[in-house]
């Protein structure tokens, strides 16, 4: 089957779509992990020699976390499928790569404008300072996903240029084609073109070899006859061929007598 080469921009987007997928991934099964060992604590818990109880909010805390693991898994899943499906040039992965760049850009924008709060623990008066800096990861590496797919000339033209389901390179379009006036130019060839003076003329063809006199068509078959039967081979029925210009042929020796030999005279 046909494909078009892949060009740079898309094969730039799919490194990066994968690469983000991967970290995605990562993030998802250590978020599960921690909801699988939030529900495993049970609804009390001991902390500095403190018997601490949540009245039961342990179980439905650690489901909520498990759960929302669980999703980040299955995009980052699916967003490994779009990078690696996406060689094929079909629009299904493309799409998917889109939405799930536009979903990270979402994320690192609100991770950006969020990210630059202090928060106090009242316990200890522990002091905790966010950074924006992972949500400007985020909007950068998404940006320039959603860039080499979805909006690059190169991208565009390869995605465009496939259909589904076509196994076959795709026609020109209406119209494409020599342009006006093109072909040789007035006066080809010039004067004089051709075979150089004094060139022998080929020879012509030889003259045709006359029919065998060897040969002769069969006789009709005889009524009832399924198949013609060959004529018996004989003498031949005319003097042999000679080619023009060739030395008379010299008649053939007398075959061998079969009778003894005389005998000698004394």
């Amino acid at each position: 089957m046909y494909r078009p080469p892949i060009p740079g921009s898309v094969t730039a987007g799919r490194v990066m779509l994968i690469t983000e997928g991967a970290l995605w991934l990562l993030l998802g099964l250590l978020v599960v992990v921690v909801g699988i060992v939030v529900i495993t604590v049970g609804n009390s818990f001991t902390i500095n020699g403190q018997v601490t109880s949540l009245n039961g909010a342990t179980s439905g805390v650690g489901i909520a976390v498990t759960a929302f693991g669980a999703v980040l898994v299955g995009l980052a899943i699916a967003s490994i499928w779009s990078g690696a499906a996406m060689g094929r040039l079909t629009g299904g992965p493309r799409v998917t790569g889109l939405v799930l760049a536009s979903l990270g850009l979402i994320v690192g924008l609100l991770s950006t404008v969020g990210g630059s709060q202090t928060y106090v623990d009242s316990s200890n008066g522990t002091t905790f300072q966010s950074s924006p800096i992972p949500g400007l990861i985020l909007i950068v590496l998404n940006v320039a996903i959603i860039w080499t797919l979805g909006l690059a000339a190169s991208a565009r033209a390869a995605f465009s240029g496939v259909r589904a389901g076509a196994g076959y390179p795709m026609g020109p379009p209406p119209g494409y084609g020599p342009p006006p006036g093109y072909g040789p130019p007035p006066g080809y060839p010039p004067p004089g073109y051709g075979p150089a003076p004094g060139y022998p003329t080929p020879p012509s063809a030889p003259p045709p070899w006359p029919p065998s006199p060897y040969y002769a068509p069969p006789p009709p078959p005889a009524s009832g006859q399924g198949y013609p039967i060959p004529p018996p081979l004989g003498a031949p029925t005319g003097p042999a061929y000679q080619p023009p210009g060739s030395p008379p042929l010299s008649p053939p020796p007398d075959p061998p007598s079969s009778s003894p030999p005389s005998p000698a005279a004394p």
